[in-house]
C-alpha cells in the first residue's frame, strides 16, 4: 500500500519542473505522480485523479494557475493547493486567499520553501514564503485609516486581539496554542468568535483580514 503523499506539479518550464520534482522527491514521504504543462491540463488531472497536493505555477498558458486553482477548489473544496509565483503582487496574493489557496511560494525560494509548504497544507495550515510576508508587511494598510475596522476591532477581547495578531504572523492553530499554553480547541473557539465579530466568511478570510490590518 502506498502511504506517500501524492503530488501534482504544473509548470510550463520543463527545467524548473524537473528540478522541483527532484527537490520534492528527495523527501521520503513525497511522490510526484502527475506533471502538467499548463493550467487546463493540471485542472483536468487534479479533478479526476485527486492528488493530495496540487502545486501550480501562476503564469501558465491556456489557463493560469490562479484560475486553475479557483476552478479546482470549486469542484473539490478541500483540495490542498500551493501556488508558485515570480511576482510579489499583493492583489494576486489576496485573490489567492479568497479562492482558498493554502500555500503561496515565491519561485526564487521554491527549492527552500516547497517542502515546508507541503508539510503545512497537509496538516491543514497555510504557508506563505517569508519574503512574501516581508513584502506584505511593507505594503500593509494601517487599520487606523479605516474607522469601520477600528469599530469592529473594539468588540474583540484582549485574548482575541492577541490571537488575531498571531494569525497575521501566519501562525497555525497549534503554534498559537503552544505559545499561549492553551488547547487547540480553545484557539479554534477564539477564531470562530473573531470571525463572527468581524463579520468574516470563507476559508482564509481571517488570515486575509489579519494580514491587511495588522
Amino acid at each position: 500500500m502506498n502511504t506517500k503523499t501524492t503530488i501534482l506539479i504544473a509548470d510550463d518550464h520543463p527545467i524548473f519542473l524537473k528540478g522541483l520534482k527532484e527537490v520534492i522527491e528527495s523527501e521520503p514521504g513525497y511522490e510526484v505522480i502527475f506533471e502538467a504543462k499548463n493550467g487546463q491540463e493540471a485542472l483536468a488531472i487534479a479533478r479526476t485523479r485527486h492528488p493530495m497536493v496540487t502545486i501550480l505555477d501562476i503564469d501558465m498558458p491556456e489557463m493560469n494557475g490562479l484560475q486553475a486553482a479557483e476552478e479546482l477548489i470549486k469542484i473539490i473544496p478541500d483540495a490542498n493547493v500551493i501556488l508558485l509565483t515570480m511576482h510579489k503582487a499583493k492583489d494576486t496574493f489576496l485573490r489567492a486567499l479568497d479562492v482558498g489557496v493554502a500555500g503561496y511560494v515565491l519561485k526564487e525560494n521554491a527549492v527552500v520553501d516547497i517542502i515546508q509548504a507541503i508539510e503545512a497544507v497537509m496538516t491543514g495550515n497555510s504557508y506563505i514564503s517569508p519574503e512574501m510576508s516581508s513584502f506584505l508587511l511593507s505594503q500593509r494598510r494601517a487599520a487606523s485609516n479605516n474607522p469601520g475596522v477600528n469599530e469592529l476591532l473594539t468588540t474583540l477581547t484582549p485574548s482575541e486581539m492577541k490571537i488575531l495578531k498571531m494569525v497575521g504572523s501566519y501562525k497555525s492553530t497549534k503554534a498559537i496554542a503552544d505559545e499561549l499554553f492553551i488547547s487547540e480547541k480553545t484557539v479554534s473557539n477564539h477564531r470562530m468568535n473573531i470571525l463572527k465579530k468581524l463579520n468574516l466568511n470563507g476559508k482564509n478570510s481571517l488570515l486575509r483580514f489579519a494580514i491587511e490590518h495588522r
